[in-house]
């Protein structure tokens, strides 16, 4: 039947912080399997992390760049995206997925400086990530759109949670960082629209991750990816979330909140969580 869709859903580039592993290179191997042509992974990881993470994009035969930066050093973030223009020509979607936990301890337990680490890697880089990639996309030409829709030169998506709606004790600094990247979403998007660059964020639920756990061990003693504590707590959340939540699920959220099928979506907080927030009680 003519006029069906056809074709790779996001054939563009795409430029991930914190891509190497867990969430975010979930995210890289959701924009291979929809035809992106190019995807950078920007990570401060070590060389076998970041081998694993391109070698799980690349068996999509996208092709796949590594970088290392730090997105709290806005000079190391600025050479990412240029490293990134100078090998692919542009960057089409972003995905800045680079974070960290923080302590899990009351605001009267917490060390300041951890508390400030979280507001650096969480908040201060989403936001140097973000500056930086939408001075370049505001200098491209738009990837190739469907007859009737608005141009789109870009779309960035920051990684909120939802503790950018909501919080738990222990959760301060998390907590702050999450919910003021909802609100540089809001801004930015409200700056960018005007020049064909839509940014969004989107709000994962519950998932097991490395970092979590470390944090997770230090505040009990107890992993939260195998010990009894750690599987006691976990299962609370999911409960109240319906059901243990994948990687890949976030992934294909962003990816599809990136196309320019989405060309009405600006500024929005995506929540990915089963009803975790809309529900009272564990069901």
């Amino acid at each position: 039947m003519s006029g069906l869709r056809n074709g790779p859903l996001a054939p563009g580039i795409a430029f991930i912080t914190g891509g190497a592993r867990g969430v975010g290179n979930a995210i890289a191997i959701s924009f291979a399997k929809e035809g992106s042509k190019g995807i950078a992974l920007v990570d401060i990881q070590d060389d076998a992390t970041f081998q694993e993470g391109k070698s799980a994009v690349e068996k999509y035969g996208t092709k796949c760049i590594t970088i290392h930066a730090d997105v709290t050093d806005e000079s190391q973030i600025e050479r990412a995206v240029a490293e990134t223009v100078k090998v692919f020509g542009r960057i089409d979607y972003a995905a800045n997925f680079a974070g960290i936990s923080g302590p899990l301890t009351a605001v009267v337990d917490t060390d300041t400086n951890a508390w400030r680490k979280v507001i650096e890697v969480n908040c201060v880089g989403v936001w140097l990530s973000m500056k930086h990639e939408l001075r370049q996309m505001i200098k491209q030409d738009s990837i190739e759109v469907e007859n009737g829709r608005v141009a789109q030169r870009g779309s960035i998506i920051n990684c909120a949670s939802v503790n950018s709606i909501q919080s738990g004790a222990g959760s301060s600094g998390y907590t702050a960082a999450k919910h003021a990247v909802l609100g540089m979403t809001k801004a930015g998007a409200l700056e960018a629209r005007s020049k064909d660059v839509r940014i969004n964020c989107v709000s994962p639920g519950f998932l097991r991750t490395k970092l979590l756990d470390e944090e997770f061990m230090k505040a009990t003693g107890s992993s939260m990816l195998g010990g009894p504590e750690g599987d006691a707590a976990w299962k609370t959340f999911e409960d109240r979330q319906g059901r243990q939540a994948s990687f890949d699920e976030v992934g294909d959220v962003v990816v599809l909140l990136s196309t320019p099928r989405m060309s009405l979506v600006v500024g929005h907080n995506v929540v990915i969580d089963g009803g975790f927030t809309i529900n009272e009680m564990p069901s």
